[in-house]
C-alpha cells in the first residue's frame, strides 16, 4: 500500500510540475534581422562600388532598393540572422564609438534595405540589410 501511495504521489507531482512548466508564459523572442557581412581590399571595393569612395577611417552608407540588393553578389557575403545587439556589436567591433554605433544600428534596422561600408587602411568592412 505504501508503494502505491509513493508512486501515486510521484505521479501527481510530475503532472503538477509539467502543468506548471507549460502554463508559464513564454518570453517573446527577440526580433532578428537578416544582414549580410563581408570584407574586402579597398582596391576590390573601389572596382565594385565606384560611387561610394571611402577615405581611410571613414564610412559611407546608402539606402538601396530591393532590386539593388538582389543585384549584389550576396553569395560573396556571410548571411546572418542578428538581433539589434549583434548588429550593434558589429559596429563596435569596427571601431565605431558607442553613440555612432547606436545611431547606425538604428538606421539599419529601420530601413528596408541598406548598405554601409567602413574603411580601415586597406580593408573595407561591409554590412547589408
Amino acid at each position: 500500500m505504501n508503494k502505491k501511495r509513493h508512486w501515486l504521489g510521484m505521479l501527481v507531482m510530475a503532472l503538477a510540475f509539467g502543468i506548471l512548466l507549460t502554463g508559464c508564459p513564454q518570453e517573446p523572442s527577440e526580433t532578428t534581422y537578416t544582414v549580410w557581412t563581408a570584407s574586402t581590399s579597398y582596391s576590390e571595393y573601389s572596382k565594385k562600388f565606384p560611387a561610394l569612395t571611402l577615405t581611410d577611417g571613414y564610412y559611407g552608407r546608402l539606402e538601396i532598393t530591393k532590386s539593388e540588393l538582389n543585384s549584389l553578389p550576396l553569395s560573396n557575403y556571410t548571411k546572418n540572422k542578428w538581433t539589434e545587439d549583434q548588429i550593434y556589436d558589429w559596429f563596435i567591433g569596427r571601431g565605431f564609438p558607442i553613440t555612432l554605433a547606436n545611431q547606425e544600428k538604428a538606421w539599419l534596422i529601420t530601413i528596408d534595405h541598406g548598405f554601409l561600408a567602413i574603411r580601415d587602411r586597406n580593408i573595407v568592412y561591409m554590412i547589408l540589410k
